[in-house]
């Protein structure tokens, strides 16, 4: 299998004018170097199936005295190929070597709606901080928020919301049983949860920058056994809230008992398609595998492609600039 040792973070500033503490680089170990895999991503973009794992990772000390966290990256190394009884192709991908589980893919039930997005997408960190706050005043309602750190200079903008199962389950997301006396309030919780809804997209249409650029919205629910991403990328907000409508929704209950029990899945992601419905992008597996449509290894593997020939074309640039 194949590796490449690549620098993680440093206690250098970064392009946001960040700086890492060493102590914060050597904390990063335990989830890099657990008995999960983590991503090895592309662009930052969720709606892709992961290309591999980063893996054996340690801080060092360079020697311009600056620490770094260091990593291997190794690629998902054999693809199989699935036709499904109604025709559609699924690829699977998964390593040879110590397969494991990916950690994102660890369902992580939460009791309180969560509503996270980076703030390098917002005109500095007091128009994120205002923008969390709008939600609030706007919306009635109280959430948690952490901020989305991504790498890019200017990624475009993503906004995440983490809603409870006892919210999924009446949206007719999941199977599961509502108690009695929770059940009498739901009502009144899942209008407030539609007006919250409402005023996130709204307010990320008009703040997130930059501007013109697609915006990714990502509905996040975790279960007890699975992990559900609804992903959509929409600049209109209308389509974004109504791709969440109960309407909506109705068929996917049903796609997640079936990916359960066929494939095992640990984490399955959704997203919209050209019909404005929803259907399966990939899966992550409890052994580690990545389980998805054709079209999304496709879009994934077109873009790396084209990013492996950029960095080649400027390598070469490089070197005829300095012969």
């Amino acid at each position: 299998m194949e590796r490449e040792q690549i620098v993680l973070s440093s206690t250098n500033i970064d392009k946001h004018g960040m700086v890492m503490t060493k102590e914060s680089l050597v904390k990063s170990l335990d989830a890099l170097n657990s008995d999960r895999n983590v991503r090895l991503g592309l662009e930052h973009n969720m709606s892709f199936p992961p290309l591999g794992r980063i893996t054996d990772a340690e801080v060092i000390e360079g020697k311009d005295g600056a620490h770094y966290l260091v990593a291997y990256k190794e690629f998902l190394n054999i693809r199989q190929e699935t036709i499904l009884e109604d025709g559609s192709i699924l690829y699977k991908e998964y390593f040879e070597n110590n397969p494991k589980p990916f950690v994102e893919s660890k369902p992580k039930p939460n009791d309180v709606i969560e509503i996270n997005t980076d703030p390098v997408n917002f005109d500095g960190i007091e128009a994120y901080e205002e923008f969390i706050q709008n939600l609030k005043i706007e919306s009635g309602e109280e959430f948690s928020s952490i901020m989305l750190i991504r790498k890019s200079h200017i990624p475009d903008p993503e906004l995440v919301i983490k809603i409870t199962s006892i919210i999924a389950t009446s949206m007719g997301i999941i199977a599961s049983k509502i108690p009695e006396k929770i059940g009498e309030a739901i009502g009144e919780d899942i209008a407030k949860f539609y007006k919250l809804l409402r005023v996130s997209v709204m307010n990320m249409v008009k703040k997130a920058i930059p501007k013109l650029r697609p915006i990714t919205f990502i509905m996040e629910i975790h279960d007890e056994e699975i992990f559900i991403e609804l992903l959509v990328v929409s600049n209109n907000p209308d389509e974004v809230i109504n791709s969440f409508s109960p309407e909506k929704l109705t068929t996917i209950k049903t796609k997640i008992e079936t990916s359960k029990n066929m494939f095992d899945a640990e984490k399955i992601q959704f997203t919209l398609d050209e019909s404005k419905e929803w259907v399966l992008n990939y899966m992550l597996t409890k052994d580690g595998s990545v389980i998805g449509t054709k079209k999304a290894f496709d879009r994934r593997d077109l873009v790396f492609k084209e990013l492996v020939n950029k960095l080649i074309e400027k390598n070469n640039f490089d070197d005829k600039r300095n012969s």
